[in-house]
């Protein structure tokens, strides 16, 4: 950073050595303060792509669990039809097999 020099038209006023000095501490402090100002910002800035980043990958997780929500209803639906295509199933052979045992209770009693 250039020195500074202040001029006064009424008097010529020169920096001591320890205002110098201050001068050179303050100048190396905003230095610093720039600096670290400048990396925050660069932080901020790659914490804002990151969330961005996130909040997108959150979206496509919400919706790739909704199908999968979905596919889940679809499959326990499709087992319960299929549980009561089999309980019928059953049923109907257990009936046909009543009947069939009937059929023959009524053979025996005629050829009696």
């Amino acid at each position: 950073m250039a020195r500074i020099i202040y001029f006064c038209k009424e008097k010529d006023y020169s920096m001591t050595g320890e205002e110098e000095l201050d001068l050179s501490k303050l100048e190396y402090n905003v230095r610093k303060l720039m600096e670290l100002v400048e990396k925050q910002q660069n932080e901020i800035s790659s914490l804002r792509a990151e969330l961005a980043a996130k909040n997108e990958k959150i979206v496509q997780q919400d919706l790739a669990l909704g199908i999968a929500e979905t596919k889940n209803k679809t499959l326990l639906t499709s087992r319960v039809i299929v549980a009561n295509e089999d309980e019928a199933r059953q049923s109907k052979q257990r009936l046909e097999s009543l009947i069939r045992e009937i059929d023959r209770c009524i053979a025996l009693l005629q050829t009696e």
